[in-house]
């Protein structure tokens, strides 16, 4: 598999393993929590973004940045630091845009891991 493959998966597995020592499901179980945390999160985002709550945004974002870039999952990672930033400088429009891009980036994972990656 070429590098640019790799950039396209929705988690960087290696690296993620590295990071904990190589336990598979100590991995999976990580996993199992970010997903139930993204939701919550996602849930708070669309609430803020209708209320226009930009601090919200801007600290489910910043939550979801670093949740996301512990576990090498750089399209999550990207766009949680795009939502940050829309609620950092008040921008309605990009935030709702990159609620969104987080969705779809959320979907792709769940469907990876159910696919066995």
């Amino acid at each position: 598999m070429a590098a640019s493959d790799k950039a396209e998966l929705p988690i960087n597995k290696p690296e993620a393993l590295e990071r904990i020592g190589g336990d598979e499901s100590f991995l999976q179980e990580l996993l199992t929590i970010y997903r139930e945390e993204f939701e919550k999160k996602y849930a708070e985002l669309e609430k803020a973004v209708d209320q226009k709550d930009f601090q919200t945004i801007r600290e489910a974002g910043h939550y979801l940045k670093g949740a996301s870039s512990n576990l090498s999952l750089p399209a999550l990672k990207e766009a949680a630091w795009k939502m940050e930033t829309a609620g950092a400088s008040n921008d309605l429009q990009a935030a709702r845009e990159v609620l969104h891009s987080l969705k779809t980036e959320y979907r792709r994972l769940q469907e990876f891991l159910k696919s066995g990656g």
